[in-house]
């Protein structure tokens, strides 16, 4: 069961302190697995979803998420059987049919064998490198949930950050916010 576990990405254990690891109890995997719609209730089961996992990931064209830095195609579409056609809905909303010189994003990215089969695949697009802040800088650190402004529900939210580091930037020269 270990082994379905991990390929379904299901822990088996877990450490509340560096020097001790207290394993998973087989009702918990087996709970954890059908929360993921995987039967193991029984050794049958647990062989044939096993197999199943297995096939699936032996068959599958591309991993759910692919990462492209500095421009460079992921190595995993190298892998993709000759005449694979992709198409990568960027989200700027253009439409791209190679995935070099991307721009920095998360893009919608599908690939289509040509005997047919087709997967879906998140396309991360980092650079390489960031360019060093210009200088030194000073900021704010703040807890979000103790933002509070008129139009917040008793705690911070996303447009009270906002609304924090705009008046940061303007009326302090702060260059960050940290959170």
């Amino acid at each position: 069961m270990s082994r379905l576990a991990a390929l379904h990405g299901v822990a088996t254990s877990y450490s509340p302190s560096p020097d001790r690891t207290v394993p998973a109890s087989d009702a918990a995997i087996v709970a954890a697995l059908t929360a993921l719609d995987v039967d193991a209730g029984t050794p049958e089961s647990v062989h044939a979803a096993l197999a199943a996992r297995e096939r699936e990931l032996r068959e599958r064209l591309l991993p759910p998420t692919l990462v492209c830095w500095g421009g460079r195609a992921p190595a995993e579409l190298a892998g993709l059987p000759e005449g694979t056609r992709l198409r990568i809905e960027t989200e700027q909303g253009e439409l791209r049919a190679a995935a070099e010189q991307l721009p920095p994003g998360v893009h919608a990215l599908r690939a289509t064998a040509p005997d047919g089969r087709t997967a879906d695949a998140h396309l991360v697009v980092a650079p390489s490198r960031l360019p060093a802040p210009p200088g030194r800088a000073y900021g704010l650190l703040v807890q979000l949930y103790s933002l509070l402004s008129r139009r917040s529900w008793g705690m911070g939210d996303l447009g009270d950050l906002a609304e924090l580091t705009a008046w940061a930037g303007r009326a302090l020269g702060a260059g960050f916010v940290q959170v």
